[in-house]
């Protein structure tokens, strides 16, 4: 697909989650798409590789957040966010890409070949986020939001979503919110009096996003 195609399918794509992208933005997300497709061929920093691929599944599962933080009647303008385990910029750098200057960003990676990519994208892109490449336990932040789209456990015997949480809890001091698949255990979210934003997007995704404001 040319860029014209790609701009075409992701303002549709956009459309379904009721998300308005303007020139500027739809040029930052193909130039996104082009970097991290020729970075990713030496240094596989996605499975997935399909431009569709990319776009549904990284770009607007990461833009689902915008439409979830407008009907819990958040507005993060003005707000910090941090993205624990960033991985290749999701869901931190299209998140800023829409919003801008009115979202202070930063992005935690610790394996250092996605670091280094973050860090060109940064450049490439003009955006200003900062990303710490380090272990999320070794950084000390706070920022009104945290989140958490896919943060590995290895070698740690301790459930996925517990491990999630402790992190993100550290971090946020507003909203926590990590972003899940349709399998939800009903006694972790009592655990830690979550709830559930169900997103159901016709021909795009279904998921579900975990959040909780911090007292």
């Amino acid at each position: 697909m040319n860029g014209n195609h790609l701009k075409k399918l992701l303002e549709e794509l956009c459309t379904k989650l009721e998300i308005n992208l303007n020139e500027e933005q739809k040029n930052k997300f193909i130039l996104y798409l082009e970097t991290l497709k020729k970075w990713n061929r030496i240094h596989n920093l996605t499975a997935v590789e399909k431009d569709e691929e990319i776009i549904k599944r990284h770009f607007c599962d990461s833009l689902s957040l915008v439409k979830f933080f407008r009907e819990i009647g958040y507005n993060p303008r003005g707000k910090s966010l941090v993205d624990v385990g960033s991985g290749a910029g999701f869901p931190g750098v299209p998140l800023k890409i829409y919003y801008g200057d009115s979202l202070e960003v930063h992005l935690i990676e610790s394996v250092s070949k996605k670091c280094s990519f973050l860090s060109y994208l940064k450049t490439k892109l003009g955006l200003d986020y900062t990303v710490h490449c380090q272990m999320a336990q070794e950084v000390e932040l706070k920022c009104h939001i945290a989140v958490s789209r896919a943060l590995e456990v290895k070698g740690k015997k301790i459930h996925p979503l517990d491990y999630a949480y402790r992190l993100l809890d550290k971090f946020a001091t507003e909203l926590i919110v990590i972003m899940k698949g349709q399998k939800i255990e009903e006694s972790w979210l009592k655990k830690y009096d979550f709830k559930v934003y169900n997103l159901q997007i016709k021909d795009l995704f279904s998921s579900k996003i975990l959040f909780k404001f911090k007292n």
